[in-house]
């Protein structure tokens, strides 16, 4: 019984890794998809990514109990008739090889794998094309008041187009993400409804783009630093994803001198607010930015 429940439970996450996998291989870059509010049957680019994390944990226990339970099948494979283990029997290397291969190649960047990365690279500048691109790092979670003091917009004007559109705006304290949401547009299209009344919002925009597209290219012709992508990647996740309150127990910071400084910079937030959220909001690179702020 338990050998057939582990052997059910890996053929099914499996194929939710697979699903997964394609869905993540397709979606947008992350601040794109944010920004267009993207989704696919109804879950957006993080939940994906929730779903992948969490199923491959599952897959990799269930892995682990069926070669415990298989394991002397897996050991005939590597005998030879005599019985003494043969790891010099062709299946084996070859097996070895091709996953290496995989795993090296992906790093050293040679065929195949390189063409299936340039080819994801692709389909997420496509994605930018077809959805837009925000003017900052998580502009989504901006205050009103904050997003247009960064772009140099008039916050009145802003407030009468977004009323004008029935757009209903409470406090400019609120964020682009709360107030799309509400409105059930994406914050991409609050983002035009803003700058329709904002004396030379074309050519800002006109030059924002130039400047995107130049970042991009510079973006793929020079890669991050490996500490940099480090801290951008897993590193951060679990940094990122601690409250605010939770983040100043653990450094020994007073709270309210956190939200203090915080809200001078720009951030209004709350002690339920993520790190990576706050992050955001004040365009850092990576959550641990956040220590520096806090830790003058």
């Amino acid at each position: 019984m338990f050998r057939k429940i582990t052997s059910l439970v890996s053929f099914f996450s499996i194929i939710i890794l697979s699903i997964t996998s394609v869905v993540l291989y397709l979606v947008p870059q992350g601040r794109v998809a944010y920004w267009a509010n993207w989704n696919l049957l109804g879950l957006s680019k993080e939940q994906w990514g929730d779903i992948h994390i969490c199923t491959g944990v599952l897959f990799l226990v269930a892995s682990i109990l069926h070669i415990w339970l298989n394991w002397k099948p897996i050991m005939a494979y590597l005998k030879k008739k005599s019985g003494a283990a043969n790891f010099s029997s062709p299946a084996f290397f070859i097996s070895l090889i091709i996953t290496l291969y995989v795993v090296i190649g992906a790093v050293a960047g040679v065929p195949p794998m390189n063409n299936i990365l340039e080819f994801s690279a692709h389909l997420k500048d496509q994605g930018a094309v077809k959805y837009g691109v925000p003017p900052y790092g998580h502009a989504e979670l901006s205050s009103l008041g904050v997003f247009c003091k960064r772009m140099g917009l008039d916050a009145d004007k802003a407030i009468a187009s977004l009323k004008a559109a029935q757009i209903a705006v409470e406090s400019p304290k609120q964020s682009l993400k709360e107030l799309a949401g509400k409105a059930g547009i994406t914050p991409k299209e609050l983002h035009e409804i803003i700058l329709k009344d904002q004396p030379g919002a074309t050519k800002k925009t006109d030059s924002h783009k130039k400047n995107e597209a130049t970042h991009e290219n510079d973006a793929k012709a020079k890669p991050a630093p490996k500490n940099e992508a480090h801290e951008n990647g897993a590193a951060g996740m679990g940094l990122g994803k601690l409250t605010l309150e939770q983040y100043c127990e653990r450094q020994n910071i007073e709270l309210n001198t956190a939200l203090a400084i915080l809200e001078k910079e720009g951030a209004v937030v709350d002690k339920s607010t993520p790190i990576r959220d706050i992050a955001g909001m004040l365009d850092m690179n990576s959550p641990r930015e956040i220590g520096k702020l806090l830790h003058p």
